[in-house]
């Protein structure tokens, strides 16, 4: 998830773990627990893009990391914090769920979460949620900031946190049931234009958990499909991607390559433009995907040059080509679903 809802998510459960006893405290400490998993983003300057994307989400968001580091932490802050009378337990309460919160929320979207590591690279992904999602973030943000601005230990304090967790984790629950009718409905319309459904693939689209994105995988390509559960039949039109393997041959040997299989899951294709090939990502979509089935994909780097500007960013080489307004105005139309 992003930033900013991991800090709601923390301050939550630092106030339902330590409120009561420090107060508004609980929120700040509860806020940076849940934002440490995230601090492999600094090793970013120091490496390339694609070793950046497996170090992202790796061993910082293990099971194993939030052990050692919350019993390290439950020491220093029952030292440091000696005023405030909290035993090394509460602390090592508040700093263990709010890092094993992130690693289990984070393991919701599409890009993998290495609950495993260091003892295996396995990453996990349940693709129930987009990494954005303001249906969520939103009404759990304005519930924090009443809980916040109470008086510590009121029952207006406990009322909201509790109110808080409640909707953020019921809407939690929404897109896994959610993403479980999704997915039967995508396989029963492979299924029935005579399309293999043995190996396929259900993600949101961004900022909502209505409009959904499907590939199935073949030998040498995929099928796409966009569904909404809004749509008023399950007729669902699929296009063909070929994978285009052949143009990866130049690059085989490079290291960068390998890692981008490996980060990608092998869900990519390759594209040409111009004389550059790019290696395209399927996870993250496509731009505009749902009503422009040739359009680009977000996330894409440049094989031809690596020391391409682009490349630094791959997730965010191609800039939505319409005005911010003119897009989310597409993608809401047919989030509204098909007539």
């Amino acid at each position: 998830m992003d930033s900013f809802t991991h800090l709601v998510l923390g301050a939550a459960l630092g106030e339902a773990v330590l409120g009561k006893k420090i107060g508004r405290e609980a929120m700040f400490w509860g806020a940076v627990a849940n934002t440490i998993p995230d601090f492999d983003v600094f090793t970013s300057p120091c490496v390339s893009a694609p070793t950046q994307m497996l170090i992202h989400r790796g061993i910082t968001h293990s099971f194993f990391f939030a052990l050692i580091v919350a019993w390290v932490l439950s020491y220093l802050f029952a030292f440091w914090k000696k005023r405030l009378n909290v035993s090394r337990k509460g602390w090592f309460a508040l700093f263990f769920i709010g890092m094993i919160s992130h690693d289990l929320i984070d393991s919701l979207t599409c890009y993998g979460t290495g609950w495993f590591e260091p003892f295996s690279s396995y990453r996990v992904a349940f693709d129930t949620i987009f990494v954005l999602d303001p249906f969520y973030t939103i009404p759990f943000l304005i519930c924090v900031l009443i809980a916040l601005i109470a008086k510590n230990g009121s029952d207006k304090r406990i009322k909201w946190t509790k109110m808080g967790l409640y909707i953020s984790s019921t809407y939690l629950l929404f897109t896994i049931i959610n993403k479980a009718h999704v997915h039967s409905t995508i396989k029963h319309a492979l299924e029935n234009n005579n399309y293999s459904a043995d190996n396929f693939v259900t993600t949101p689209t961004p900022l909502n958990n209505l409009l959904w994105m499907s590939y199935a995988v073949d030998s040498a390509g995929y099928r796409f499909g966009y569904y909404s559960i809004l749509d008023k039949n399950d007729n669902i039109q699929f296009f063909y991607l070929d994978k285009k393997e052949h143009l990866l041959e130049p690059f085989n040997k490079q290291k960068e390559v390998q890692q981008l299989k490996q980060f990608s899951q092998g869900y990519y294709c390759l594209t040409k433009e111009g004389n550059d090939v790019f290696f395209n990502d399927l996870r993250f979509g496509q731009i505009r995907g749902w009503d422009e089935p040739d359009s680009s994909f977000v996330f894409a780097y440049n094989l031809s040059n690596p020391k391409d500007e682009g490349n630094r960013n791959p997730l965010n080489r191609h800039k939505i080509r319409d005005s911010y307004p003119v897009a989310l105005k597409s993608l809401i139309t047919r989030a509204k679903g098909k007539q």
